[in-house]
Formats: structure tokens, C-alpha cells, sequence
């Protein structure tokens, strides 16, 4: 070996930021780097491959959490941004009547602290690669509704993967409503004019703000909907709060993963979110490109995420009674290269109505 401290080749630093903010460096040791946001849900915020950024981050920060947060869409003063924000678990989508009253902007999870269990290094003198966080986010209430989850946020050492594992347990006496989504946000340099998004399926297309009559699903074809996954220059009519974006029913490979992401191929690093079909069935591809607000997210999710208005084909009731849990695992991987780009570009095709 020529090395005595692991932190010469990669692992994992838990730490304080200045504003009291708990959070994890983790170096994989192939070139990805990130931070793990231990008060905010421990989700995973700056993230980058080499010299290149991945993430999307907001003017905010890393802010701590509060409660203030929580309602209507002061969920926007509070959010970094980042690669991975979790939403749920009661809720995921815009503010809209719930019940027990109304919803905040994409549910209090990532807005919630969390307890560390373990942190675990690689330990190369005895054959251990893999580096691990283990954590507990309690989401509960007097007379509930009660949510314990539990996850695990794994990398091998060498290997530009993050792989995050989450067990979402209802731990109070009744049956309570549970909704789930990982908001994957991608911004420059990774995100730029020209780059494409991988991925293929049933598509709605959708936008903001809503047209007179209320709607937020307007007629388009095919073909626009697919023109949209090439990555376009600033678009001043995004200035301000408006977006767009398509609900997708992402096609499965034979062991019922779907494989969706981005390449760059100007830069040559593209990315890979991996998910089992049967835990998160739809993915949104949400879109805002205006000036310095330049960001693309990717985001699978369980449950409802426009409301019982708009997305009648989706899942509209999902429950989670008492002491049930479900579980999620999706996995983040880096590509770079000719090679390994053209790999992730075989999971993509056309997407139609």
C-alpha cells in the first residue's frame, strides 16, 4: 500500500458548515465528489465529476431547517437546490388541499434533520471498498401522521456511483397518506445548449402557468415533446416562474429497471439515474431554462404529483397503513468517454401520447 490515511484516496468527512448546518463530504475516489446535507433530509447537494459541476444550486444555500418552510411555497426560500432532494413523504407536488388542510410545496422531508446511525469507511487493508452513511428521518406529529425513514447512502470505493436506499415506515396507529419523489437536478456545465435527455415512454406534456380555463396540460404533438429533450439555449420566456415539462412512463429494461439521464457530449460526461419501475412507476422531466435559473431535474416518483385535477392517469390515492412500509433505491452514475456514453444512449428513445 502507499497510503496510511483513507482520506488520500477517498471516503467519507462529517462536519459543520458556518451557519451550524451538518453535513458529509464524501469522495468516491473516481473523480465524484458530493455533499451530503445531513440537517436537510440527507440529501445530496453540490456534486461534482472532475472539474465539471453536476448540480443545479439556488441563490439560498445550505440553509437549516424551519418550520416556516413548510407551507404554501416558502419551500423555494429554504431549497439549495442540488443533485438528489427527496419530497414526501405525506406529499409531493404543489400546494394544494390535503387531508388534515394544506399541503406545503413538495412535503417537509427535506426540510427535516436527521439522525446519524453509522458512518462507515472504506477499509482497503481488509477488502472493504464500499464507504456508507446510515441515517433516521423522523416526520411526526402529535396524533400523527408518523413517518420513520429509514436510509442507507452507499458509494464504492473507485466507482462514480451513488446509490441511495430509503424504507419509508409508517410508525403511527392509523393509515396515513404517503406520496414519494427524488427531484435529481442538473445545471451548467453538465446542463448546457445542446446536451440531450435519455429517456423513452407514454408522455404528457405539461406547463406553467396554467392557461385561462386552469389548464396546465395543453395539446402538443409528438413531435414537439420529443424536440424538448434536447437541451436548448436561455429562454427568455422561462424569466420569471415559468416551466414546462413531461410526465413519463419510462420504459423498463428485462429486470424492470428504468434507466433515464443525461449526456453531454461536448464536455464528454453524461448522467445516469437507475430505478426499479415497480417502486417509483412515473417520472417528471420538469424544465426552466431562463437566465442564471438554468436547471433541468429529473424526477421518479410514487403517488400524485400534479393532484386529482390534472393527472387522472396517475395514482391519485396511495396510503401507507400502520406499522407497513415501502421501500426505494435509485442509483446515480457518472459516465464519461465515448464508450460509456454511447452505453447510456441505448436507453434512449422517442416518447408519445
Amino acid at each position: 500500500m502507499k497510503f496510511e490515511n483513507i482520506h488520500q484516496v477517498g471516503g467519507i468527512r462529517t462536519g459543520q458548515l458556518d451557519n451550524g448546518v451538518r453535513v458529509a463530504w464524501v469522495d468516491t475516489g473516481s473523480g465524484l465528489r458530493f455533499l451530503v446535507a445531513l440537517d436537510r433530509g440527507w440529501d445530496v447537494v453540490d456534486a461534482h465529476f472532475n472539474e465539471y459541476g453536476l448540480a443545479y444550486l439556488t441563490p439560498n444555500g445550505i440553509k437549516p431547517p424551519d418550520p416556516e418552510y413548510n407551507s404554501a411555497f416558502e419551500w423555494l426560500r429554504g431549497w439549495p437546490g442540488g443533485l438528489v432532494t427527496t419530497c414526501g413523504p405525506e406529499t409531493i407536488g404543489g400546494p394544494r388541499p390535503q387531508e388534515g388542510g394544506m399541503s406545503g410545496l413538495h412535503g417537509r422531508y427535506s426540510n427535516t434533520w436527521a439522525e446519524i446511525e453509522s458512518v462507515i469507511n472504506p477499509d482497503v487493508r481488509n477488502g472493504r471498498l464500499e464507504m456508507a452513511l446510515h441515517l433516521i428521518v423522523r416526520d411526526t406529529r402529535m396524533f400523527g401522521p408518523n413517518y420513520e425513514i429509514r436510509r442507507k447512502l452507499s458509494c464504492t470505493l473507485g466507482s462514480p456511483e451513488i446509490r441511495i436506499e430509503d424504507r419509508v415506515t409508517n410508525v403511527g396507529d392509523s393509515k396515513v397518506g404517503h406520496h414519494w419523489l427524488y427531484h435529481c437536478n442538473l445545471g451548467y456545465p453538465l446542463l448546457d445548449k445542446g446536451a440531450k435527455l435519455i429517456y423513452r415512454g407514454k408522455s404528457q406534456y405539461w406547463e406553467l402557468p396554467a392557461a385561462e380555463d386552469g389548464s396546465i396540460l395543453p395539446a402538443i404533438t409528438e413531435k414537439r415533446m420529443n424536440l424538448i429533450k434536447r437541451i436548448p439555449d436561455h429562454l427568455p420566456e422561462h424569466a420569471g416562474s415559468a416551466e414546462r415539462g413531461l410526465l413519463v412512463e419510462v420504459e423498463p429494461d428485462k429486470k424492470g429497471l428504468c434507466h433515464i439521464g443525461l449526456i453531454n457530449s461536448q464536455i464528454g460526461v453524461g448522467l445516469e439515474v437507475e430505478y426499479p419501475a415497480k417502486d417509483l412507476p412515473k417520472m417528471a422531466n420538469w424544465q426552466h431554462y431562463a437566465e442564471g435559473c438554468y436547471v433541468t431535474a429529473l424526477e421518479p416518483f410514487y403517488g400524485s404529483l400534479l393532484g386529482k385535477p390534472h393527472d387522472k392517469s396517475q395514482m391519485t390515492e396511495t396510503s401507507l397503513p400502520s406499522g407497513k412500509s415501502r421501500r426505494y433505491r435509485i442509483t446515480l452514475r457518472v459516465h464519461a468517454g465515448r464508450e460509456q456514453l454511447k452505453r447510456l444512449a441505448t436507453h434512449d428513445g422517442p416518447v408519445s401520447k
